[in-house]
């Protein structure tokens, strides 16, 4: 394929895949939008993503939705082939969000070196588009880290921005500063006007046993505690860490309280709050999605628990006694890439097939946290039934598995 500009490169793709595609524009004006590392629906509708080859956020407003917006289960099991339609070429999924009252997907992707952004619906329907259509406004961030390398493949920059977090009108934006104490978290009120506030924060890490304050914030979410919103944070390696949003004091550093050593070896892709619906009782959790290992589902009760005491203060015993504090349940959420909250019934999910390498946007229905379809085992096999008189096996495990082959797509496999 020959070199085209971004536009047109985004513009035969699409015509190859017969999907919506943007306008070529002329191959001299220059991308406003050079990477997308993390992106967040904003209050009033519109996607706040980070740019850190620029050094910027940015505000876009997307396209009306086409569809009614009503939230079903996605099961889109090649949105690479989506993705890359021009050709042969490694397609990076970089962030992932959800837009709730269009219940769409948006995904963040890189091709040579071009940035795209997909809409999917949950009847597959992919469209891919150029982000600089509809950009809105940008901020340029102060104080960027400098230009180190890590393990000689990544600009320290890919770190400016590691991810979001909203409280009310406030969005919360994690990552480094060029600073010896570099990890910070920036403060903004939404509308952007003036520049962020900033924080640098440390944390004690019980696997390093050190204290921290280079390495960012990787996951977070606000959650609520006796009324007071804190601060929900994972870094890598796993340490949970929480802190009172009224804490965040401008040009202040803070030490976070370290309540959990959730498993070493790890990347934290998202942390998230929700409550979880059973028998007619809701019950409130923490998720932490993780890259390299079993996510971990955390009772809310059992954080506001850990954050009123002492916290971790001595080192664990890694590699055979990794964790400490506050405990987790972990759950077979696998090969994740991003992880977003699609609402009441769902967690959405960029996600790795361990067989063929595909990149998949799946929904995972929460309480359950794996899909029925990703395995096979007696239930499966041909001429199975359910045995008769078992009350477990009838009134609970049937319906439930009929319940999550009607989201996965495989209703016709209902027994």
């Amino acid at each position: 394929m020959p070199d085209l500009d971004r536009r047109s490169f985004i513009a035969a793709a699409s015509i190859t895949a017969s999907l919506v595609s943007a306008p070529v524009v002329d191959a001299r004006e220059p991308a406003k939008v050079k990477s997308i590392s993390a992106m967040t629906m904003a209050p009033d509708g519109r996607l706040v993503i980070a740019d850190w080859r620029s050094g910027s956020l940015h505000v876009l407003d997307l396209p009306k939705p086409r569809g009614s917006g009503k939230t079903a289960a996605f099961n889109l099991v090649a949105v690479d082939e989506a993705l890359a339609m021009a050709g042969s070429r490694r397609v990076r999924a970089t962030a992932l969000a959800w837009q709730e009252h269009a219940g769409r997907a948006i995904v963040a992707a890189e091709i040579g070196g071009r940035v795209l952004l997909a809409l999917a619906t949950a009847d597959g329907s992919v469209t891919i588009h150029d982000p600089d259509d509809w950009h809105v406004q940008s901020l340029a961030l102060s104080d960027l880290p400098g230009e180190g390398s890590l393990w000689g493949k990544a600009s320290v920059r890919t770190l400016t921005v590691t991810c979001f977090a909203w409280q009310g009108n406030e969005l919360l934006i994690s990552g480094i500063a060029n600073a010896d104490f570099a990890s910070t978290l920036r403060r903004i009120a939404y509308p952007f006007g003036k520049q962020p506030k900033s924080t640098r924060i440390e944390m004690y890490h019980a696997v390093h046993n050190q204290l921290e304050t280079r390495a960012p914030i990787r996951a977070m979410d606000v959650v609520t505690l006796g009324g007071i919103p804190h601060l929900l944070a994972a870094y890598t390696c796993t340490p949970l860490v929480i802190v009172p949003l009224a804490e965040l004091v401008d040009q202040s550093r803070l030490r976070a309280k370290t309540i959990a050593e959730l498993g070493f070896g790890n990347t934290p892709l998202s942390v998230m709050s929700f409550a979880i619906e059973y028998q007619g009782q809701s019950s409130d959790w923490v998720l932490v999605a993780n890259a390299a290992k079993s996510a971990d589902l955390i009772a809310l009760p059992a954080i506001a628990e850990a954050a009123a005491g002492q916290g971790l203060t001595q080192p664990v015993k890694a590699p055979f006694d990794q964790f400490a504090g506050v405990r987790a349940i972990p759950v077979p959420l696998g090969n994740l890439v991003a992880v977003a909250d699609q609402g009441d019934e769902f967690l959405l999910a960029l996600r790795r097939d361990a067989q063929t390498g595909a990149l998949e946007l799946v929904s995972f229905r929460k309480g359950a946290f794996f899909r029925l379809s990703d395995h096979v085992n007696e239930y499966d096999m041909p001429g199975y039934a359910y045995p008769e008189g078992d009350s477990f096996q009838q009134g609970y495990i049937r319906p439930f598995h009929a319940m999550m082959k009607r989201d996965e797509g495989h209703a016709e496999l209902i027994r």
